[in-house]
């Protein structure tokens, strides 16, 4: 127990002073020592040795406590400390910190003394907010559970405890594969399995339409509203119960448990269990240009020839006057060439014609499509063999405008290989 003496040693404020600074800076658990000297300072009305009126100007002036704070603090140790005033913390409380044991003071006793440390604060936010909401429907004045009904109706309440937290698709589809595994565990070891999925944090508070239930540890309690004037008896159940409920409900045809979960899902809330996903549009196809070259003939010979290969920019085709005299193939040998080299006379309009790609270009040209790693390894190429044919050629020819004019003006084919002009 706390030394009562030695807190009746401090009648100096400036004493006080320090050690409420020293207790703010350990708040993890110095807040319930604040909240004590606080209360001390204002009992023993220490503050007016500083000339203030009331204990909130001093805490505002030396600590930045609000007053609300300052009240907050106070509270706290009331609710919390050894005996009820003690800069000590029950041993109850250990482990939970400030912002819980601060949510917890607005619970009703009886619910706040259940609290677990694992509980977490969103779980203490909802249990208040259920908490307002019920009685500032019907009154103020009215208990937890003190709502009218106009009359009394049994209820199946575990059926409606698991349709109002499977609402929550993440744990239905964690309860529904637990029962399809069909693991066999004793009584205990189903308890926790289904605690850990419904309720990890050990605290849990739900509004249903005639009752509020508290979801503990070791049970479920239901706490049904006042009906004409009276309280029914709160009722406990298992985490068993609550697993047989689910099971009645989602498979009604047990041990039949071959439903699909979106469709049980659907049955019991009216919407899908996954939300369906729009089918991707298709973009429509790109046509091919007219005239792009096709490049199957040109793989197989670059397959076949260690040198670079590269498509070679052909010049267009130009129309050439016919000498007169010179034999035609189309129109004098007719029956020896094929369709496609007897086009008719007046093709018809919406017919396009592709163009024909030219079978040869410059070497310039050739190697304007080559990178430059390409471009050495092709002209190595090349001048070597040009040496091996020279002979007993000077090397002068080499710096000769006439022998690169003509070396890069040459006609090559689509592999970069000169093509030899038989006169």
């Amino acid at each position: 127990m706390y030394n009562m003496q030695e807190t009746k040693a401090i009648d100096n404020l400036d004493d006080m002073t320090g050690i409420i600074k020293n207790e703010l800076n350990n708040i993890t658990e110095g807040f319930v020592a604040v909240g004590y000297y606080l209360r001390k300072t204002a009992k023993d009305e220490l503050y007016r040795q500083k000339g203030y009126q009331n204990l909130f100007d001093y805490a505002i002036e030396n600590f930045g406590i609000k007053r609300t704070t300052a009240i907050r603090f106070m509270e706290i140790n009331e609710k919390y400390s050894i005996g009820g005033y003690s800069p000590e913390i029950d041993e109850k409380w250990r482990g939970y910190g400030s912002s819980k044991l601060t949510e917890m003071l607005g619970l009703p006793e009886e619910i706040r003394e259940e609290v677990p440390a694992e509980a977490t604060v969103k779980d203490l936010r909802e249990a208040k907010t259920i908490i307002r909401e019920t009685e500032s429907k019907y009154s103020s004045q009215l208990e937890l559970c003190d709502v009218a009904q106009e009359e009394p109706e049994p209820q199946d309440w575990m059926r409606q405890v698991v349709i109002e937290i499977c609402r929550d698709k993440k744990i239905f589809m964690e309860m529904v594969e637990y029962e399809r595994k069909d693991i066999g565990n004793d009584r205990k070891g189903i308890e926790e399995d289904i605690l850990t999925m419904v309720n990890p944090s050990k605290f849990k508070m739900l509004r249903m339409k005639r009752a509020n239930v508290f979801m503990q540890e070791k049970a479920i309690r239901v706490m049904p509203y006042k009906i004409n004037g009276v309280v029914p008896d709160t009722e406990e159940f298992t985490y068993i119960d609550l697993a047989m409920a689910f099971e009645e409900l989602c498979y009604p045809n047990y041990p039949d448990i071959s439903e699909p979960a979106q469709e049980i899902y659907e049955r019991i809330y009216g919407e899908p269990l996954y939300e369906k996903k729009e089918e991707p549009k298709e973009e429509p196809k790109q046509e091919q240009t007219p005239g792009k070259p096709r490049d199957s003939k040109k793989q197989e010979a670059k397959n076949n020839d260690s040198r670079p290969v590269h498509q070679v920019e052909e010049p267009k085709e130009q129309s050439e006057e016919q000498i007169p005299g010179q034999t035609e193939l189309t129109k004098d040998f007719p029956e020896y060439c094929p369709d496609a080299m007897n086009p008719p006379e007046e093709p018809c309009e919406e017919v396009q014609e592709e163009p024909v790609e030219a079978a040869y270009g410059t070497r310039l040209q050739f190697l304007s499509k080559c990178t430059d790693e390409e471009k050495g390894a092709y002209m190595a190429a090349v001048m070597e063999d040009r040496i091996r044919k020279m002979n007993n050629t000077s090397f002068k020819i080499f710096v000769e405008g006439k022998f690169w004019k003509d070396l890069l003006t040459a006609e090559v084919d689509e592999e970069g290989r000169e093509i030899e002009c038989v006169n």
